[in-house]
């Protein structure tokens, strides 16, 4: 019996200490509003005319970034969820002459990791279960030992 109780307490320390490891620290960045980032193809505009479209589109409320990059004429945003795409282009629409459109980029190809990314989120989480159940069967497991065993009398 005392090997099953050593057995349950080591896996219940190894479960939650690796539990503990694997959680994520708080972070100040954490209570920062989601920033999602788009990219618009602004073809046919002048380097100065783009730089000045990203500027301009940097003064909006809700707008965390811009850059203009003459090379490729993408204009790029980083935003909070005030704007939807369509709302942003729209409103990119009306402030330039040139046509824009929403940059679309290919899928890389290549090799993909097999497993899903909501079990590599959820493992901290069965960690923690799991060293929770092998606390509380080691706890039963002394519960349920017959009395004088339990204290060694006879």
């Amino acid at each position: 019996m005392r090997k099953i109780h050593l057995l349950l307490l080591v896996l219940a320390m190894v479960c939650l200490g690796s539990w503990m490891g694997m959680r994520k620290p708080y972070s100040p960045s954490d209570d920062l509003p989601l920033v999602t980032y788009q990219a618009f193809d602004v073809a046919g505009i002048s380097d100065e005319d783009g730089k000045a479209l990203a500027q301009k589109v940097r003064e909006w409320s809700g707008i965390t970034a811009t850059t203009f990059n003459p090379d490729s004429d993408l204009l790029v945003l980083s935003y909070t969820d005030k704007y939807s795409e369509a709302t942003l282009l729209a409103k990119i629409q009306a402030n330039t002459s040139v046509a824009v459109s929403k940059k679309t980029f290919e899928t890389p190809a290549g090799p993909q990791c097999p497993v899903p990314m909501s079990l590599i989120v959820a493992f901290p989480s069965y960690l923690f279960w799991a060293g929770i159940f092998f606390s509380a069967c080691l706890l039963l497991s002394f519960y349920f030992l017959p009395f004088q065993k339990r204290f060694n009398f006879g």
